[in-house]
């Protein structure tokens, strides 16, 4: 089997997840019987490549290794917007990996409807689509008989929706309470040991957490959009993250910290996700701690999720200080659900 792909933006996930297909080739044909065909990039600001021939990536990271662009690839580089790409490319699966916009998950939605109206199946870490417009995108996909998988949007590689939907088939989600932003979990870890929030906010620009713009992160909107997503998938809230009940971390002083000291706990910035007789009812705010909360020893850029469910009680899942590739794995991994998918129940 071969997978035609056309990616929609190509940053950091893009270009590790390219390097992932390079390394796992081999396997994939040996393993899976699958062989993968980049046929289109489109990239915001550093060009689009089309090629009816398939892609040669390994040329492609060293054009933008070397020369940081891709509009002087040669006669694949094309002048086309991303619809216009995705309508020549022809493509079986189309990967979403364009930034998230946190006032309408635009215009990564857009990108995800036309895919799946034009029968290709998606992968998206965006994070927009999910929690803007699920209900629709989710319907749409099957009514023309394609997958949408999301894997990477909420805490990287780490299994949420796959473990929900495959391992804990019946049990149904009362409440979900998470640390799901890295930048502001790091920025509350360093004002614990004594850093100002000015500080600890330049200590993550520099080590690559935080954007030069870290306010998405700070102000809340990053783990708003995030229990959304969750929220939407696995409580079926039909909501969006202006409904949020949402505060952030930038009124956070190093009083507040020492204040907390003082009574032996610590700051959090943390997501919830509750049902309630009129809906699911989203927050996320700065709350205390103690040592008895799971959310006690996740510190940096750790992160981690709390299921509450109706059979299987509570269940906790702690991804420790994760890197670039665990969220190229989730695409990864999105990418084999939808070849078995393919091979079982698609036609």
């Amino acid at each position: 089997m071969i997978l035609r792909l056309a990616f929609i933006g190509f940053g950091n996930v893009g270009q590790e997840f390219a390097r992932l297909l390079l390394m796992k080739r081999k396997w994939l044909v040996s393993s899976k019987g699958v062989d993968i065909e980049v046929r289109a990039i489109s990239t915001r600001s550093r060009g689009t490549l089309l090629s009816n021939r398939g892609l040669d990536l390994e040329r492609v990271l060293e054009e933008l290794k070397a020369n940081g662009d891709l509009r002087q690839y040669g006669s694949e580089s094309v002048d086309l917007t991303p619809l216009e790409m995705l309508d020549k490319c022809g493509a079986d699966i189309m990967v979403e990996l364009s930034p998230l916009n946190v006032d309408s998950g635009q215009p990564a939605v857009e990108h995800v409807s036309f895919a799946l109206q034009s029968k290709m199946h998606v992968i998206t870490a965006n994070k927009g689509p999910i929690a803007f417009a699920y209900d629709r995108l989710e319907a749409l996909a099957k009514s023309r008989n394609v997958k949408m998988r999301f894997e990477g949007t909420v805490m990287d590689g780490t299994p949420v929706f796959n473990l929900v939907e495959k391992t804990l088939q019946g049990c149904e989600i009362l409440r979900m309470e998470g640390i799901l932003n890295s930048t502001s979990n790091f920025v509350l870890t360093e004002m614990f040991r004594g850093r100002d929030l000015t500080d600890a906010v330049k200590e993550a620009r520099s080590k690559g957490i935080a954007e030069a713009d870290a306010s998405l992160d700070l102000e809340g909107w990053d783990a708003a959009v995030k229990i959304t997503a969750l929220a939407n998938v696995l409580m079926e809230a039909g909501t969006t993250p202006n409904k949020v009940d949402r505060s952030g971390i930038m009124g956070v002083k190093p009083a507040d910290i020492d204040h907390a000291k003082e009574k032996g706990k610590r700051l959090k910035l943390v997501a919830r996700a509750d049902r309630t007789d009129t809906g699911v009812r989203t927050s996320v705010c700065v709350e205390e701690v103690g040592c008895e909360s799971q959310f006690w020893s996740v510190e940096g850029t750790s992160s981690a999720l709390i299921l509450s469910t109706d059979l299987m009680g509570d269940i906790t899942l702690i991804e420790s200080n994760p890197a670039i590739t665990q969220t190229a794995y989730a695409v990864l991994s999105d990418l084999l659900s939808i070849v078995e998918w393919m091979r079982t129940d698609g036609s």
